[in-house]
């Protein structure tokens, strides 16, 4: 009768030592991440689209950032907020990207306030916001890679 009683605490003591992290991690690359990055894909598109090489003018930049990546980006952004982990670990992560999400999403509200005022000192804010949010999202995914590496996770380089 004894040895009955210690079947279930070992199958819960084999439950409890599994890697919360690493069960954490996958469901955020697998799941949480996938959920979002269409949106951030589609913004990102959009304004390179109307920027750098591809740049005609400030009227056709405008409406494109005003009409599609403002709103994409911000329904991103909100999703992404929203993206709660279950682990300290992954979610001191995250944090890391929804912040480098918000300097996005500010640049790209600066760059409609630059040209609608003109202003070349707006869009030098904005470009550091760009680049700020740049850094952080290559912080992030430098972390990822050590938490994964830390925690047996390997991510499918296909799938990126």
């Amino acid at each position: 009768m004894k040895k009955l009683l210690y079947v279930p605490m070992l199958v819960l003591l084999f439950q409890c030592g599994a890697d919360k992290v690493q069960q954490d991690l996958l469901n955020y690359i697998n799941v949480e991440m996938p959920s979002v990055a269409a949106l951030e894909s589609e913004a990102g598109t959009a304004y390179e689209s109307v920027s750098g090489e591809n740049y005609q003018s400030d009227s056709l930049m405008y409406y494109t950032i005003s009409e599609t990546v403002v709103p994409r980006y911000q329904e991103f952004y909100d999703k992404l907020k929203n993206i709660k982990p279950a682990t300290e670990e992954v979610a001191s992560l995250h944090k890391v990207y929804v912040q480098a999400a918000a300097d996005q999403l500010e640049a790209f509200n600066l760059i409609l306030e630059a040209i609608e005022k003109q202003d070349a000192q707006i869009i030098t804010r904005a470009n550091e916001d760009l680049a700020e949010g740049r850094a952080l999202i290559k912080m992030w995914r430098a972390d990822l890679d050590s938490a994964c590496n830390k925690h047996n996770v390997v991510i499918d380089a296909e799938g990126e």
